[in-house]
């Protein structure tokens, strides 16, 4: 058995190609200047309308209270973060400079963190207004005595904590990774990349996770809620074809004179339960 010093590393087959071969990164001029553009109108036009969305509803604070813009301020809340975070930060890191990832290991750990807090806050803000909704809708008499300014807040920071939490797996499994090395072993500084620290087999099963919590569970659950909703209202039009007359501005459906007559003759539930409903919403 022959014995001796160890051997020295041999070079990587790859060692003589470019780093943007190596690293499978070849973005077009053309692509980039495309995508500047794109992302450009898309960060103007979605700032401006959640900037001016947050404003409006900040500037109605002392009028009339009302939990819908409660649910509206925190969708523009999380699309205007989403935007200033993201967008600048991809421009530079994703679309002109591949690497090296110059926003350190924090910066990478947050930002996918930022981008996954966003798309929870989204989308269960969607759910929490579709659950609103159809309580006031289908149950309008306890809507009235549950649903109030300060539960709707209170439901909203529940939200935004529960997607705190459920954003924080990303944030552990994302990092700061040299990709290449060079001949002798050492990792190329210039091929520092934000990417996946986790196995491949961890990395599908939180990929199957991801999608189930944060798309089919909220997207199943509004689904329902809003089918509840519609069917409803169904009911209520085919029960009382009188509703959608006495909702509107004047009798555009019915003829002339009838909404008066009708109104006269139901002094019931029915138009009660509509104009509770109508306030409550």
């Amino acid at each position: 058995m022959e014995t001796g010093s160890p051997r020295p590393p041999r070079p990587s087959p790859s060692a003589g190609l470019s780093l943007d071969a190596r690293l499978g990164v070849d973005t077009r001029l053309w692509a980039k200047v495309l995508f500047t553009a794109l992302y450009s109108l898309i960060f103007a036009l979605g700032t401006a309308g959640n900037a001016l969305s947050v404003h409006v509803v900040l500037k109605a604070r002392a009028g009339r209270p009302g939990r819908l813009r409660y649910h509206v301020l925190s969708l523009a809340l999380a699309a205007l973060l989403l935007l200033l975070v993201s967008v600048p930060m991809e421009l530079y890191n994703f679309v002109w400079s591949h690497y090296p990832w110059v926003f350190g290991d924090l910066g990478c750990r947050g930002y996918y963190f930022v981008r996954e807090l966003c798309a929870y806050a989204t989308v269960l803000s969607v759910a929490s207004l579709s659950a609103e909704r159809c309580l006031a809708v289908c149950q309008p008499l306890r809507a009235r005595r549950l649903l109030t300014p300060r539960r709707t807040r209170r439901l909203l920071s529940l939200v935004w904590v529960a997607s705190l939490g459920l954003a924080l797996p990303m944030a552990m499994i994302m990092g700061e990774k040299h990709e290449v090395e060079s001949a002798h072993g050492e990792p190329e500084p210039a091929s520092r990349v934000c990417t996946v620290l986790v196995s491949r087999a961890t990395l599908q099963v939180f990929i199957q996770v991801n999608v189930l919590v944060s798309f089919v569970l909220p997207l199943a659950l509004t689904a329902f809620l809003n089918g509840v909703t519609v069917n409803h209202l169904m009911a209520l039009y085919s029960q009382e074809p009188l509703w959608l007359c006495m909702s509107s501005a004047g009798c555009r459906i019915m003829p002339a004179g009838s909404c008066t007559a009708t109104s006269r003759m139901m002094g019931g539930p029915t138009h009660s339960m509509i104009s509770i409903t109508t306030s409550t919403w």
